[in-house]
């Protein structure tokens, strides 16, 4: 063995350690393993499969379509009926102590989440608590994450395609305190600047942009700015980077490594405590060719051609090297690479995420 495969085979064992395989999981002092925004209907994952990967558990945003009460309503139906089924390996996460609880039963921890404030209905707060009974409602059916907007302007509040920035609206406002009551935890992943500045500000506990990247490193608004990223640390708030290598890059190829220039940025502006990843993938993750991913969304970027967010591909839509199950292996490996030290690792693989989304689901 060379002195190059000496290195890989070191870096290799020291990400094992964090990721593992299924007989690891419950190695003593072992950190959690989360992929805090992955995509996936009732009947899509696997627990046994997932685990396998070394995974502890999934943000899984519900893919409904339109993301409205009616469907929101069925798909949170379905997955009780999902988990409820014998085999299946799933565990409803609702507060921090579930991660640990699913983790004991060798069960594939899944917190449930939607990427639109839409499902609570038409805005009618200034004349009625309709949209917050949807909520409570919503909530008592298992879910746990809400983001306040897609990418369009919803009932609370701009996403970041919108070209004048209304910011967060008297809904916004009011879903932010119920969430805070409820106990869950309000994504802002999709917002707009002025949108996810005062949402933070708002927001009495920890808040969360699941799947971004740093605007600092590529100027598409899909992405947050530096101003975004200290105001959700300073709130001790999550930032999770996605692998979304079209928001990462503009050069021509792109591996793990964008990612983890991406989480490089979040620490060296919010510190370690704020960083952490979110594929935006499906759980077992999408190895298709890169060109046909592009193709894929031919479509969508002529549909929005020359707004924010259809930003000219480069020939990838995501880190190539990360489109299998075992991406937050290849994730760790990286982070071992950067020189991330054990304790900073299990962090960021996981770790960050359980203390905001225990802070949020558990609150005072």
């Amino acid at each position: 063995m060379n002195r190059r495969e000496m290195l890989a085979a070191s870096v290799g064992g020291v990400a094992l350690v964090h990721v593992g395989n299924a007989r690891a999981r419950s190695a003593p002092g072992r950190g959690f393993v989360i992929d805090a925004m992955a995509i996936g209907g009732a009947g899509s994952v696997d627990g046994p499969e997932v685990l396998a990967t070394g995974m502890d558990a999934l943000v899984l945003d519900m893919t409904i379509f339109p993301r409205a009460l009616p469907e929101a309503i069925a798909g949170l139906a379905a997955w009780n009926t999902r988990l409820g089924e014998a085999g299946v390996a799933l565990h409803l996460v609702r507060t921090g102590a579930d991660f640990q609880a699913a983790r004991d039963e060798n069960r594939l921890g899944v917190i449930l989440a939607c990427q639109d404030a839409s499902i609570l209905g038409p805005s009618v707060i200034s004349y009625s608590d309709q949209n917050l009974e949807n909520l409570k409602t919503l909530h008592t059916a298992g879910l746990r994450i809400l983001q306040l907007t897609h990418n369009e302007r919803t009932g609370a509040g701009d996403g970041f395609m919108e070209p004048q920035d209304g910011g967060l609206s008297l809904l916004g406002t009011r879903v932010i305190e119920e969430m805070g009551r409820l106990g869950g935890l309000i994504d802002l992943s999709h917002c707009s600047e002025r949108t996810t500045i005062e949402a933070i500000r708002a927001s009495r506990g920890p808040v969360a942009i699941t799947h971004a990247g740093c605007r600092a490193l590529n100027p598409s608004l899909r992405n947050k700015t530096d101003e975004a990223i200290r105001a959700l640390a300073d709130k001790g708030g999550f930032f999770g980077v996605f692998m979304m290598s079209r928001w990462l890059t503009d050069r021509d190829t792109s591996s793990v490594e964008d990612v983890v220039d991406h989480i490089d940025h979040v620490v060296r502006i919010g510190g370690i405590e704020a960083a952490g990843f979110g594929s935006d993938q499906p759980a077992m993750g999408d190895p298709s060719p890169q060109a046909s991913k592009v193709a894929r969304l031919s479509a969508y970027q002529a549909r929005n051609l020359g707004r924010a967010g259809a930003e000219p591909l480069h020939g990838h839509v995501t880190c190539a090297d990360m489109d299998g199950p075992h991406r937050m292996a290849v994730l760790a490996t990286a982070l071992v690479r950067r020189g991330y030290s054990s304790t900073d690792i299990d962090k960021i693989l996981g770790g960050n995420f359980v203390r905001v989304f225990s802070a949020a689901t558990d609150p005072a």
